[in-house]
């Protein structure tokens, strides 16, 4: 055992290592000890330990008990002949027992550690209620740790995150309702600061059951339940996968439905992060979540529409038959209605309007939707959304506007093809612009818009930064995350102009196309015989 403090101002404290010391040399001497030594042997080298430690606050709550303990298997051993054999391994049993949960708290305690800041602040004081005192101390203790959980610095954080997971995975049924309701709103408080969220994070395996227990109880819980969950589902698979494994997507569904506007968007948020996940997409088939999502879009607050509109968008993302059967049950549900109401009722660049985008280019992919959508004149929506200021809504509309144009003959009738028409400038710009999958989907656009329309070919080659930018994409080392079969199928439609083909040349193409070629990208070989034969025509002059 490690050597005790050479001193100590608790007297609880010396009593404790006084005895510590005194138990083996006991139990040395008593037969009945055997049996249960090996237990008691490593409960004392865990207490010697903690109570080593400087993290044991001065007079602290479980002093008194592990001295009690001691003291008892001392006289266990001292009238072990009066009291028989059998008796004394019953009281060693008992006192096994008991000293075996007192070592686990005292390690507990030890472990926290609190910094010099926590302690001036008092979060060691908390942690110690928590862990140690009764009923009515630890729902005092962390009714004021929901009050400070957001301005805890990072170790005053983590050890408060320990302690309140820990609460709730040892208390069991004994903790009282409201209590049990107060620990969720604080590991809700955790979740919304940035300092404790990696560390809710952490203790994740923990926390989630009883965070699906809130709630399936509805009320205050489930909001609090769904604020903790939605850092937690966003960061973890496997999290995700514990909340719907335990029914979750059921109890979050239901929260949509009947809980308040912020319960509701929390919800949302949730069930988003969980239809990230492809493995997890049959449990909301198998729940029915599609109408209560598109009902939320319709009816609830912005932040829940486009909540609501992100789960929506994942469900509909993949493209296995998990994903191609929701793509077709949410087009049956009227999400593609859905979507055109939401756009139709759309002022200025909301925050929503990237999941809306997102979510009609996943069911674009089908020709059927895709020739709807465009009679519907999505058209003027995508492509005013391609003026946003926010990248991501630039990027959706961008590929919403691929979809729509490589799968509807061009992107619909004559008010739609204007407007199709007057995209070409804005996705021009977009390949020059600084993320890589907001150059990536501008080239898919351009792609599947110069192949639909001559009038859009034609404004394509009088920008001269449009073949620049295109030729650009094909550099490795300049566009990485392109994907560099798209900006070469834009080159290779205006490849029969003259004037292109020199600019093209100008601008490093062939060198580009040699690395494509070797890598085998679809269409480099033909553009580059495109531009070998312009070459050779160049070298005799016209008579």
């Amino acid at each position: 055992m490690p050597p005790p403090p050479p001193e100590s101002g608790d007297p609880d404290l010396t009593e404790c290592l006084r005895l510590l010391e005194a138990v083996p040399a006991a139990a040395a001497s008593a037969p009945a000890f055997r049996r249960h030594w090996p237990s008691i042997s490593a409960s004392l080298a865990a207490l010697s330990t903690a109570l080593a430690s400087p993290a044991v606050p001065p007079a602290a709550p479980l002093l008194a008990p592990i001295a009690a303990e001691l003291g008892a298997l001392l006289s266990a051993a001292a009238d072990a002949p009066r009291l028989g054999h059998l008796h004394t391994v019953s009281l060693l049993s008992s006192a096994a027992a008991s000293l075996s949960q007192l070592a686990a708290d005292a390690r507990l305690l030890a472990m926290s550690a609190p910094p010099a800041a926590a302690a001036d602040s008092g979060v060691d004081a908390l942690i110690s209620r928590l862990r140690l005192g009764s009923a009515a101390s630890r729902a005092a203790a962390l009714e004021e740790l929901a009050g400070t959980a957001a301005a805890l610095p990072a170790p005053a954080a983590a050890a408060a995150v320990s302690a309140v997971a820990a609460l709730l995975d040892s208390a069991g049924g004994d903790l009282l309702p409201s209590s049990r309701e107060r620990a969720v709103a604080v590991l809700a408080a955790f979740a919304s600061s940035g300092a404790a969220c990696r560390f809710l994070a952490e203790e994740a395996g923990a926390v989630v059951p009883h965070l699906c227990r809130a709630l399936e109880s509805g009320g205050a819980g489930a909001e609090h339940a769904c604020a903790a969950l939605l850092p937690l589902t966003a960061a973890s698979r496997d999290a995700s996968a514990a909340v719907a494994a335990r029914g979750g997507v059921a109890a979050l569904l239901a929260a949509c439905a009947g809980g308040t506007p912020a319960t509701q968007a929390a919800a949302a948020g949730v069930l988003r992060n969980l239809a990230a996940f492809p493995d997890l997409l049959p449990w909301f088939r198998n729940e029915g979540a599609l109408p209560l999502l598109l009902q939320l879009v319709s009816l609830g607050t912005p932040r829940a529409q486009e909540l609501a509109l992100g789960c929506l968008q994942n469900l509909t993302a993949g493209d296995g038959d998990e994903g191609q059967r929701l793509k077709v049950e949410a087009f049956q549900e009227g999400a593609l209605a859905c979507v055109k109401d939401f756009l139709d009722a759309s002022r200025g660049d909301e925050p929503g309007l990237a999941p809306a985008l997102g979510l009609l280019r996943n069911m674009a992919s089908f020709r059927y939707i895709a020739e709807i959508a465009a009679s519907a004149s999505f058209a003027a929506h995508v492509a005013a959304a391609l003026g946003s200021d926010r990248p991501p809504t630039r990027t959706e509309a961008a590929l919403a506007l691929a979809e729509l144009c490589g799968n509807a003959a061009g992107g619909g009738g004559g008010k739609s093809r204007r407007e199709l028409e007057g995209a070409v400038p804005r996705l021009v710009w977009m390949l020059e612009a600084k993320p890589a999958a907001e150059r990536d989907a501008a080239a898919r656009a351009l792609a599947a818009l110069l192949a639909s329309s001559g009038a859009c070919r034609k404004l394509f080659r009088r920008d001269e930064r449009g073949v620049a930018g295109a030729v650009r994409l094909l550099d490795p080392a300049g566009a990485r995350g392109v994907d560099r079969r798209f900006p070469v199928a834009v080159l290779l439609a205006v490849s029969q102009s003259r004037r292109c083909r020199k600019q093209m040349m100008a601008a490093g193409a062939c060198g580009f196309l040699q690395g494509l070629m070797a890598a085998e990208v679809d269409g480099a070989k033909r553009l580059a015989e495109c531009l070998g034969k312009g070459k050779m025509l160049g070298v005799f002059p016209r008579t």
